[in-house]
């Protein structure tokens, strides 16, 4: 068990010090070009029992600088009144759009279009799941390419506009954008400001997102090998979501449907990427207290495990080196496997008095490294436009300190449950409570959508 130990050590050290490192020579801002001819876009948002965040996200919409898409919001037979508040928002009338019928999903009991904004859909069906109710918009989508965001996210105004800048790519046929945390920001006069506030928990997710985005998708998305395009904001061309059947049914349809799109490059020798474009951005509510959290990130970690049982014994006849060793090597084995060996040399170290200075230089580098990191995001995420305060990012820094002997330690405990968790075969859509008072448009002026 030892020389495990070592061995994890010693390759947990050069990931690390490859995601220190390669983002500061591979970020480049993308200067926004309005001159490219819009492609068209079908914006699908799955909505479960989201009265409260709805208005949210569609006040988000408000002020898209975008022209040739259409919103799809797929209600999949919430129990709350999400239906009746999107009719009281956007005055809905029946429109008789057929759907294309290549996709299975719950039966629709109907699709409406709003009156007083033309490119707004509401697709009403029988409860099903977040996979049943996206592959049912992408059936019913009208665009070249789909964009599927959470019900709660929010778009940054040039969003839309960077994700068609991505496709002029030909060799780009799916992309990922940067996920934020709305409870610190606020739009003011057209710009969106950002504060590290809110509880600690707040706080913390804060840090991880900006570390996770700015660091570790940019680092992944060099080598094509991003492992999840989050289901918070990506966006795929429709036909390739036909090639591969659609969303998979499972607690975790975001990780599933980025592995299922690298097999199938990979499948048809296809000189083709799935990239992060950290231009576009969104927005998100995130939990706020422990018991949200516990059930997301639980969720979270069910979701890799679920992937790991059905992709691990075909990672390599079926997948690129690059994704094979970021799934398997950065994924399972340092994101999961060492929980439970980390907690074993803990225990040990407390208890036998042995490995205590091995495990004390062992943390310090760890901290060493978790500094240097955090450095790096911060410093990317001024780079791509984020207006955090010098005073903040001090904050963020001295915090995360902090959270290596509080939230991490959760985080390591709930990576643990998570795993054994995953076979209780609970795959519903794990909702999480959100009160639906942050909006990045709170102070917006009030455009037509």
């Amino acid at each position: 068990m030892q020389y495990v130990l070592y061995l994890t050590t010693f390759v947990f050290l050069l990931f690390q010090l490859l995601y220190t490192i390669l983002p500061l020579f591979i970020s480049k801002v993308k200067k926004l070009d309005n001159s490219l001819d819009e492609k068209s876009l079908s914006v699908l948002v799955p909505a479960f029992n989201e009265e409260l965040t709805i208005k949210n996200c569609l006040d988000a919409m408000d002020g898209l600088n975008y022209g040739k898409h259409e919103i799809i919001i797929v209600n999949d037979g919430s129990r709350d009144r999400t239906f009746d508040k999107l009719q009281e928002l956007l005055d809905l009338r029946v429109n008789y759009r057929k759907p294309n019928q290549r996709l299975k999903y719950k039966r629709v009991r109907g699709f409406y279009q709003s009156s007083l904004y033309p490119h707004i859909y509401v697709l009403d069906k029988l409860n099903g799941g977040k996979a049943d109710s996206l592959n049912a918009g992408i059936d019913y989508a009208d665009a070249d390419i789909v964009i599927t965001l959470d019900a709660d996210s929010m778009l940054e105004t040039n969003s839309l506009k960077y994700v068609n800048q991505y496709f002029h790519d030909p060799s780009i046929i799916a992309l990922g954008g940067t996920v934020k945390i709305v409870q610190g920001a606020v739009k003011q006069d057209g710009v969106i400001k950002e504060t590290f506030t809110g509880q600690g928990i707040v706080k913390s997710q804060m840090i991880s997102y900006i570390h996770s985005f700015y660091v570790r998708k940019l680092t992944q998305s060099a080598f094509n090998s991003i492992v999840v395009i989050s289901g918070a904001f990506g966006a795929f061309y429709k036909d390739l979501m036909y090639e591969v059947n659609g969303f998979r049914s499972t607690v975790g349809e975001d990780i599933d449907i980025t592995l299922k799109i690298h097999e199938y490059i990979k499948a048809n020798k296809l000189k083709k990427r799935l990239v992060f474009a950290p231009e576009a951005v969104c927005y998100t509510e995130c939990p706020e207290d422990m018991k949200n959290f516990y059930k997301q990130r639980i969720r979270w970690q069910k979701a890799f495990v679920d992937c790991i049982m059905i992709y691990w014994s075909k990672l390599s006849k079926s997948f690129g080196l690059g994704i094979s060793i970021f799934f398997a090597i950065d994924g399972f084995i340092l994101g999961t496997l060492t929980a439970f060996t980390t907690i074993f040399h803990l225990i040990d170290a407390i208890f036998s008095g042995t490995n205590l200075i091995g495990a004390m230089l062992l943390f310090l580098l760890t901290m060493l490294i978790n500094a240097m990191q955090l450095g790096v995001s911060f410093l990317l995420c001024k780079k791509y436009g984020s207006h955090f305060s010098l005073w903040d990012y001090t904050k963020m820094f001295l915090f995360s300190q902090y959270e290596l002997f509080t939230y991490r330690l959760v985080l390591l405990y709930i990576n643990i449950v998570g795993t054994f968790k995953y076979f209780d075969n609970d795959n519903g859509w794990g909702f999480v409570e959100r009160k639906g008072v942050a909006s990045i448009s709170q102070n917006a002026a009030t455009s037509s959508r």
